[in-house]
């Protein structure tokens, strides 16, 4: 049975506007409404999914950060590392109960980047199986430091095809990135959504925006 609805903000305006398309498409303002709702609810149901750079400063301030995305929060996410189980971060969020899914063999995996990264995400898609998770990994770091900064923004690439529900952190050690190509640096930048900066306990948000040489003196 139909019933009546009243929308708050709901302008003439608008009103008019829907009456009008309605007729365009032969269809009531009621299918329309209907329509827009069941898509916005569709949205609201996907995964989230976000794709960050992280560039820290020294091995503090990277735990300093994974402490503080450790002890967040997120609702029954779940949280899962991958690279060498000598580093750092790795061994740190080991010990917090993350769940590993790097590939075995790693250090004969990434002689050959493309190649393992597949790997290595089809598993991490298998493992959270449409699950919301946070995922904070140093294989491409790694990559960008035994291979070149290209082979990294490579497996970057690969990632964005294969994009996993939920938030994605890349972090980078900015010693080991002070004598690569700049134009990679950018390409680096462009296939995040976001970059950030660590230094010490604070965090960056670095945000990259185009201009011309007339703006310099505005």
């Amino acid at each position: 049975m139909s019933k009546v609805l009243y929308v708050r903000g709901f302008n003439e305006k608008l009103h008019n506007e829907l009456d009008d398309q309605a007729r365009k498409e032969g269809i009531s303002p009621a299918s329309i409404l209907e329509n827009a709702f069941e898509e916005w609810l569709k949205n609201k149901k996907e995964i989230p999914t976000k794709h960050y750079l992280v560039l820290y400063s020294d091995d503090k301030s990277l735990l300093n950060f994974i402490r503080k995305v450790n002890e967040l929060d997120n609702d029954g996410w779940m949280h899962v590392t991958c690279g060498s189980q000598s580093h750092i971060g790795v061994k740190f969020l080991k010990k917090q109960g993350w769940f590993d899914v790097t590939v075995s063999p790693y250090t004969q995996g990434i002689k050959k980047p493309e190649k393992y990264a597949s790997k290595v995400f089809d598993h991490l898609e298998k493992i959270t199986n449409g699950k919301q998770t946070c995922f904070i990994g140093f294989m491409t770091e790694d990559i960008a430091h035994n291979h070149s900064l290209h082979k990294a923004n490579e497996v970057e690439k690969i990632y964005n095809t294969k994009k996993i529900g939920g938030v994605v952190f890349c972090p980078y050690d900015m010693r080991k990135l002070n004598s690569f190509d700049f134009t990679e640096m950018f390409k680096l930048f462009e296939s995040h959504d976001e970059i950030f900066i660590l230094k010490e306990n604070e965090v960056y948000k670095l945000n990259l925006d185009k201009t011309n040489h007339a703006k310099l003196f505005l």
